[in-house]
């Protein structure tokens, strides 16, 4: 008997294996990295999720180090969070996704990079709930040597409407996302993108080994004080004294500068024990920057604010710089 289920066990992990390997995929590679992105599709793609956006999810391999891996046991792609890579949301809880408030229950609103969504009853919007996809945005995507673009246009019948292009540049050690945001519609676009960050290197637990510095001095503006005391703040660094076995670690962060040209959208992540060193530098300055962690992921999350008028259109970009 344990015979046979150790068998249909085995049989269950080779049929889940091949599954994953078959979600769509394009793999970029420079003489330092090897970029696997994986594709946006309604049916068959990696994340089908209502959260982040669909375009440019990646995982990295420099040299024999693997970087933002897995941070999750088991995979859904429908989740709101099984994920990985530099993901990017927009219309997160703080600003929330375009038209939400003022749709009654069973009415649609916008995610950007997702599509248009129904509105259950509820008193205000999850970004952890799994929504239903009304209409899933359609996805062109162009794959060429060295980088790989995408582009997704939605026009709604209350009013919003975009074209939306992102880009994906390799160049040696270096990985660029390059947004370009168009307002096709006939109401003004208010709302913020942030990127998740998904850090981990070789799947190493958050701890003692991994560090995070800032261009700034990050002062904790949190209204709850719940982080882990693994976790501690020394001038532009986060360090931790032991690992983050249990709970998490989530901080508001202040002391940046927020003005235009400022340099401060930026953040070094460094994995101690392989000297690998990852920084990530955005062109805009930011509006806000989060940190959140647990035992499998480091996330320092910085946002920017868009403000797009009907005919204008947003450039923002993203600079991932490895080192070791």
């Amino acid at each position: 008997m344990k015979r046979i289920v150790s068998l249909a066990f085995g049989l269950l992990i080779s049929i889940s294996a091949l599954r994953a390997d078959e979600y769509p995929t394009h793999v970029l590679k420079s003489d330092r990295l090897t970029v696997k992105v994986y594709l946006p599709d309604a049916q068959k793609g990696f994340y089908r999720g209502t959260r982040f956006d669909w375009a440019g999810v990646f995982t990295v391999e420099f040299g024999k180090h693997k970087l933002f891996g897995p941070w999750k046991d088991k995979h859904d792609p429908a989740n709101n969070d099984d994920i990985v890579g530099p993901c990017e949301e927009f219309g997160s809880g703080f600003s929330g996704p375009l038209n939400y408030n003022e749709a009654k229950v069973g009415e649609r609103f916008l995610k950007i990079g997702v599509g248009e969504l129904e509105k259950p009853k509820e008193e205000k919007y999850r970004f952890f709930n799994n929504y239903k996809i009304a209409e899933a945005g359609a996805w062109k995507v162009d794959k060429a040597d060295g980088k790989i673009s995408f582009e997704q246009s939605i026009q709604t019948d209350f009013g919003y409407g975009y074209k939306y292009s992102k880009m994906i540049l390799l160049d040696g050690a270096e990985v660029r996302i390059l947004h370009v945001l168009e307002n096709t519609g006939t109401k003004a676009i208010a709302t913020d993108c942030y990127n998740h960050n998904f850090f981990n290197v070789d799947g190493d637990a958050v701890g003692k080994n991994y560090r995070l510095d800032f261009p700034f001095e990050p002062k904790d503006i949190s209204t709850e004080k719940n982080s882990n005391p693994a976790a501690k703040w020394a001038g532009k660094s986060l360090t931790f004294t032991d690992a983050l076995d249990k709970g998490q670690i989530y901080f508001e962060l202040g002391g940046f500068n927020a003005k235009p040209g400022s340099r401060d959208a930026a953040v070094t992540m460094k994995h101690l024990p392989s000297g690998v060193s990852v920084r990530a530098t955005g062109d805009k300055p930011p509006s806000r920057f989060n940190v959140w962690g647990i035992k499998t992921t480091l996330c320092p999350e910085p946002f920017v604010q868009l403000a797009i008028e009907p005919g204008k259109k947003a450039v923002w970009s993203w600079k991932y710089e490895f080192s070791k």
